[in-house]
């Protein structure tokens, strides 16, 4: 069976239906639905009955009379682990909450710029400054950020790294520089203060706004965007935040010291910084396009579109096991060998770039490049999440698409995601039609990474979801250039043969938070936003 159709689907969810009485007196019983199993590691193309539980156990842990049968009716029965999603969904329909976690799509407000130069196919002629983290993110970004010699413009989801704080701050203030700050509106603790040391420290100097998202707003769940543009002519464009995280404070290269614990430290990104007045000024421009539109809207009587607004409901932080963050283990540990930031093409020339942003122009340009390919498609993603939703028809049919290709002689197809619920993922993607051996699964990814080819790159910050595709505010470039694509294919190849596993593990058990802030032992306490970001 390559897809779970929809006349199997209803058949397991009609015996569903039939026991869902006792299945709801299971243990942390969250939800249950139709799908391929995932059996010792592999997806079984046959459709069973998913049970879904806030905390999935070892059947050692179970009392006889709490677990979950075998078989009901004529479907095999299997218990997967929800992931915070799924748990927070379960827990405000039984709290009778009015929050709605999803934006409605119908109802978002954007408007680009007219004419849409976004849209524009661009020569550079030069060099790109490639590099990856977390082999060199920090130690990269750092003096790019000193060198700002008049203005700094900065679009960015999560900032909670104070070293990077500390830098702005420095820069901005100390060489007389004039900045513009845009930042999603979804704020932890640690941002919360650095929003405050930003606005006390810079005052007249800062022209910034938080972008509200949601329904009636202009984005849908996040400002996600990951762009710092220079004197009007520089820019930096990455998959990573300004956090701990994406960019951790430690340079494998210049101290080799750092390098066998890097990929516990941080996450797997693309970066790049681009030297060219035309882009940095277009991306500059729809900074100011966002900022300029959350200023009107702060005229207007919008009181959160300010920096020193306070937040208002936030999403709760998870419990994540300590294990499922640890990275290396036994030999990857001893052959850790960063790889050095590049200025490539190693000979400056003219190449095409496409710049793209969501919700402008980025499913359409990245549907039509993903047609070109004839021989590879590589891609790297924090996660993909599959959806059959109406509003999402275009990210669905992108999906269907390569879930043909997934299956093609001679086209080498190759995905590798996170560990956050990878499990989940691409069992869906399995049943929608995917042939999951092109899937491997690697921890701390945070890329957002497609080559085509191994002739062209795209850099970017969106996520693979509805909202990541098609209603959320990133950034990306694609670059066509073979030496350029095959730096970030070599960083891609090592993470499939050295870092990323075949085979699917259950997935962790992460959980929600009580709100006493107690953190059980072997678990860490993580925001919201720091986990799915």
């Amino acid at each position: 069976m390559r897809r779970l159709d929809a006349s199997s689907r209803a058949a397991v969810r009609a015996v569903i239906d039939a026991h869902l009485p006792e299945l709801k007196t299971l243990p942390g019983f969250v939800g249950a639905e139709p799908g391929f199993p995932v059996v010792d590691g592999r997806i079984l193309r046959e459709p069973a009955i998913l049970v879904f539980v806030s905390h999935k156990k070892p059947p050692s842990e179970i009392l006889v009379e709490d677990r979950v049968p075998r078989q009901l009716g004529l479907f095999r029965v299997a218990v997967l682990q929800a992931d915070p999603w799924r748990q927070l969904e379960a827990k405000l329909a039984t709290e009778g909450s009015e929050i709605d976690l999803a934006a409605d799509a119908d109802s978002l407000s954007y408007e680009g710029i007219e004419g849409d130069p976004i849209d524009m196919e661009h020569q550079v002629e030069g060099t790109l400054l490639c590099h990856l983290g977390p082999d060199a993110g920090w130690p990269v970004l750092k003096p790019f950020l000193e060198a700002t010699q008049s203005s700094l413009t900065v679009a960015m989801y999560d900032f909670n790294a104070a070293y990077i704080a500390k830098t702005f701050i420095d820069t901005v203030r100390d060489g007389e520089v004039k900045a513009a700050l845009t930042w999603d509106d979804s704020m932890t603790a640690p941002e919360t203060e650095i929003r405050a040391q930003i606005r006390r420290r810079l005052k007249n100097r800062l022209d910034g706004a938080i972008i509200q998202c949601g329904s009636g707003r202009r984005f849908a769940s996040a400002y996600h965007e990951k762009v710092a543009v220079r004197d009007h002519a520089s820019f930096w464009l990455s998959s990573g935040n300004w956090s701990k995280r994406s960019q951790p404070d430690i340079d494998p290269i210049g101290d080799p010291a750092t390098a066998k614990g890097m990929y516990s430290a941080g996450n797997r990104e693309w970066h790049l910084i681009v030297d060219d007045e035309v882009l940095a000024k277009l991306f500059e421009r729809y900074i100011h396009h966002d900022l300029d539109a959350a200023k009107a809207d702060l005229e207007a009587g919008d009181p959160g579109v300010a920096l020193d607004a306070q937040g208002g409901w936030r999403f709760p932080d998870v419990l994540v096991p300590i294990e499922s963050l640890t990275a290396e283990s036994g030999p990857v540990l001893a052959t850790v060998e960063p790889i050095a930031p590049v200025a490539l093409p190693s000979v400056p020339r003219r190449f095409k770039v496409q710049p793209l942003l969501t919700p402008d122009n980025y499913v359409g340009r990245v549907t039509d490049w993903l047609a070109s390919a004839r021989r590879s498609i590589y891609l790297q993603f924090s996660y993909i999440t599959y959806s059959d939703k109406p509003s999402d028809e275009r990210f669905t049919q992108l999906l269907l698409r390569l879930a043909e290709l997934s299956y093609k002689p001679g086209l080498d197809m190759r995905i590798i995601v996170g560990n956050n619920g990878a499990a989940d993922k691409i069992r869906r993607l399995a049943e929608a039609g995917f042939n999951e051996a092109v899937f491997r699964v690697q921890s701390n990814v945070h890329n957002k990474g497609i080559i085509v080819d191994g002739a062209s790159v795209l850099v970017s910050s969106a996520n693979w979801s509805g909202d990541g595709v098609l209603r959320n505010r990133d950034a990306g470039l694609i670059v066509h250039d073979r030496e350029v694509a095959g730096y970030f294919s070599r960083a891609f190849l090592e993470d499939w043969e050295s870092r990323a596993r075949p085979t699917l593990a259950d997935d962790a058990p992460v959980l929600i938070a009580p709100e006493d802030g107690s953190t059980p032992s072997g678990m860490v306490r993580m925001s919201w936003r720091d986990y799915f970001s």
